[in-house]
């Protein structure tokens, strides 16, 4: 953690020869500049990688945990850098935390996925695997993705594995989406089809899924096996709770249900690398 000269060790400054100032450190040991490449804490101030900044989360060093860190996918280019919440270990790291529904009795998760059309590539709440989350922006640079539910026991199951080759970034429509693993109900309502607001029908749907399911933003088909914020058994906001599971789908996948059609989960997320 030094310039190459041993562990870090305290030191003492020494006054100079006027008694105004400070001269040469008596004993002490100068620290490294901290670099952004080693999970090591060169410069000894107790916190790693300060101030660094990714191109991906997949560029954050092995050996440092899942957690939030600075990424600037264009570098030097017009966009600013932001904060992400990497998953540095599912099948390699390199996740970047894109959606996240997290139940709440208070009723705080369906009304903050009320995203309207101009804020569809924005940012809504902090990155973190315990509070509702969104940043449409990631959806111009990623390239695989992969959806997990929690159930209300506590179970996660990874439910799809896809990739796209960006979105068009007016319709939100992935392109070329290929699915990889998984469910094909959930591609198919979740990632290769339309994408509703309250103020943009985009869904192959007859109607608008976003109006017909408490506003809810998401990507659609006829309409949903989950939602991110509405029942679908009534009543639809069933007190604000939040995520949502066609039972049928969490039967298939040996997750638990409240015993209703459309079961509450406590968590769906969206993780997408590039």
């Amino acid at each position: 953690g030094t310039l190459n000269r041993g562990a870090c060790r305290a030191g003492v400054r020494a006054c100079d020869e006027q008694g105004e100032g400070y001269g040469p450190c008596a004993g002490q040991v100068l620290p490294a500049p901290d670099r952004c490449d080693t999970a090591e804490d060169e410069d000894c101030d107790g916190v790693v990688n300060k101030g660094c900044t990714y191109a991906r989360c997949g560029d954050v060093p092995r050996g440092l945990p899942s957690d939030v860190y600075a990424l600037d996918p264009d570098g030097p280019g017009p966009e600013p850098e932001f904060d992400a919440y990497c998953d540095l270990v599912t099948d390699g790291g390199g996740w970047a935390l894109l959606y996240n529904s997290v139940g709440s009795e208070a009723g705080k998760t369906l009304p903050f996925w009320n995203i309207p059309y101009a804020e569809r590539l924005g940012t809504r709440g902090e990155p973190a695997p315990g509070q509702n989350f969104y940043r449409g922006s990631l959806y111009l640079v990623g390239r695989e993705y992969r959806d997990e539910i929690e159930d209300l026991e506590g179970t996660v199951e990874e439910v799809l594995r896809a990739t796209a080759e960006g979105i068009d970034a007016e319709t939100m429509r992935l392109l070329r989406p290929a699915h990889v693993a998984g469910s094909a109900d959930i591609f198919v309502a979740h990632f290769m089809s339309g994408w509703s607001s309250r103020d943009h029908d985009g869904d192959p749907s007859p109607g608008n899924c976003a109006l017909l399911h408490q506003n809810v933003t998401q990507h659609y088909a006829q309409c949903w096996e989950y939602n991110l914020g509405s029942d679908a058994d009534d009543p639809f906001n069933d007190g604000g709770w939040g995520p949502h599971l066609g039972t049928h789908i969490a039967e298939r996948l040996a997750l638990a249900s409240d015993g209703t059609l459309h079961t509450r989960v406590r968590r769906i997320s969206r993780w997408t690398r590039w």
